[in-house]
């Protein structure tokens, strides 16, 4: 999807379903609409996307617009839900399947904590149908 300033993928594999796409005018919008607002939010939209579902590319440049991260781990909540979500790899962290193969290493990626993805071992957002609780506490 082409917008003014930047391009748009939307790999919905990757999907965590977490709905940070639907801050501001929705990711989609966003990205076609003019002027630097827009711009901003979109880029930062996007960077938010766990999952790395969304990116953003520079029309002129054909370059990913991503901020490169820290390697770090999270565990991913839905409160609005209130259920346990994915877990989150920001910074490149390299994931090997059982059989010593690894997937593509990317800056953002979810895994599947629930066992019900249909992308393992990443995650589909299918812990939200399920209503998937993980039992930790904080």
């Amino acid at each position: 999807m082409d917008g003014p300033k930047y391009s748009l993928t939307d790999n919905e594999k990757f999907c965590a379903f977490a709905r940070f796409c639907d801050a501001g005018d929705r990711f989609w919008n966003e990205v076609m609409e003019p002027g630097e607002q827009h711009e901003k939010m979109a880029v930062r939209i996007a960077h938010h996307c766990p999952g790395g579902r969304l990116m953003v590319w520079d029309q002129q440049t054909r370059q990913p617009v991503e901020t490169p991260e820290p390697a770090e781990l999270a565990l991913l909540e839905d409160p609005a839900l209130g259920v346990s979500a994915a877990l989150q790899l920001r910074g490149g962290i390299r994931v090997q399947s059982a059989s010593g193969d690894s997937y593509e290493i990317r800056n953002r990626q979810t895994l599947c904590r629930c066992g019900a993805s249909s992308n393992k071992p990443f995650c589909d957002g299918s812990h939200a149908s399920i209503k998937f609780k993980d039992g930790l506490t904080g």
